[in-house]
């Protein structure tokens, strides 16, 4: 790993980084093949950041979650 520049290092990071991201969302979709976008949205966050933040924020992020209008990239 030494051996790699740091341009290199950055690329494999940031691939890890999307595949976590890509088995994260597979996970969900699969365990809840009928969930809503915004669901699903809700639950990657509940998996990745819940424990970053307190209540307040939490149910903040929630709120604006609930109220994006996409598909769950």
């Amino acid at each position: 790993m030494q051996q790699k520049t740091e341009s290199e290092r950055f690329f494999m990071g940031a691939s890890m980084f999307d595949m976590a991201r890509l088995v994260t969302k597979a996970s969900i979709l699969e365990n809840n093949p009928d969930i809503s976008p915004a669901e699903a949205r809700i639950e990657f966050f509940y998996r990745w950041y819940w424990e970053d933040f307190d209540a307040d924020i939490r149910e903040k992020i929630l709120q604006a979650i609930r109220h994006i209008n996409s598909t769950f990239d």
